[in-house]
């Protein structure tokens, strides 16, 4: 709230002394009674109530003459924008237990679940490859949705194996006709390429072309690995056996989609490590938010103003009906 004409104020400064002129231009003659008044008639002054009515009336009419004003502020932003796409590996690998004692599978989605939810203004989509590769949310502003589609990237549901090249040549065509001023693939894998029509090295050399920069992300530990297998029991019962497994990595690769792409690799065999990597693509893929303020007012003079007219009116009644009866 702010008073636009603020100096009307000062007039009501000057209401004592136009009231201590007129009681004293109205003074009245002094009488001097020779029987005593009752109590109750020396007491009644409907003048004076009268009188404080006007002045509540004039301090209302100032007010308003003031211009109070409601104040609101209108913030406009403008965004560079990213667009983001999450590229994850849903392999039978990706089972390994090798991080804390957790899955790799696990520990990714619940990274890039935290991921998500500290963006704000970009959006964000994920494909989850194997054998092959599958969109499971295009860049989109409803994170809602995108983390159910990271609660649903489950391993078992494409063809096993690992096209990497496919998977990143599907992230970059849903990037390559984006209007946004930053545009990024987050690739996390955990093994080398085996599957697929499109080479993982023409799959970066396509992302540099179209300006899409790609963080590759190598996550477990190499050589021999236990992975789980689960089975049913004789009773329904879940039953977790472990074989021996060779995980093959090939950080040359991912290295080189990076290099091409002005990305960078990163190197993760711990749970830790992945949330720190995540954190850093975090700061270095900031939108640039430019704020501008625009202040609005709305009069507010016209309540005040009624208000007045309202007392106004009422003593005008009273002195013109009531009190006439009662004096």
């Amino acid at each position: 709230m702010r008073l636009a004409d603020w100096y009307f104020l000062f007039l009501i400064a000057l209401l004592p002394l136009v009231h201590r002129w007129w009681v004293n231009r109205n003074k009245p003659a002094r009488v001097i009674y020779s029987i005593p008044l009752p109590e109750e008639v020396s007491q009644k002054n409907p003048l004076k109530i009268l009188l404080w009515i006007k002045y509540a009336a004039i301090v209302l009419v100032l007010f308003a003459l003031a211009r109070p004003q409601a104040e609101f502020k209108q913030t406009e932003r403008t965004l560079s924008g990213i667009d983001i796409l999450m590229a994850l590996d849903v392999s039978a690998s990706m089972n390994i237990e090798d991080l804390a004692e957790r899955s790799r599978i696990d520990v990714a989605k619940d990274t890039l679940e935290n991921f998500v939810k500290g963006r704000h203004n970009d959006r964000i989509g994920l494909i989850m490859f194997s054998g092959e590769p599958l969109t499971m949310s295009p860049p989109t502003l409803d994170y809602g949705l995108l983390i159910r589609a990271i609660h649903q990237a489950n391993i078992g549901i494409l063809r096993d194996g690992t096209a990497i090249g496919d998977g990143l040549s599907l992230a970059v065509s849903h990037l390559k006709n984006s209007k946004a001023a930053s545009r990024v693939i987050i690739l996390l894998t955990d093994g080398d390429n085996n599957l697929g029509q499109v080479d993982p090295a023409t799959a970066g050399e396509l992302a540099a072309g179209f300006g899409i920069r790609v963080y590759t992300i190598a996550i477990g530990r190499e050589g021999r690995v236990k992975m789980p297998i689960r089975q049913r029991g004789m009773f329904g019962d879940s039953v977790v056996t472990y074989q021996w497994f060779d995980n093959a990595l090939n950080p040359e690769l991912l290295r080189l989609i990076a290099n091409t792409t002005h990305g960078k690799f990163y190197r993760v065999t711990d749970e830790q490590t992945l949330g720190s990597v995540f954190k850093e693509i975090d700061q270095l893929e900031r939108s640039d938010v430019k704020s501008k303020e625009k202040v609005r007012y709305d009069e507010r003079f016209q309540k005040v103003l009624k208000l007045a007219l309202i007392l106004l009116l009422v003593g005008q009644i009273l002195e013109r009906g009531w009190w006439r009866m009662i004096t």
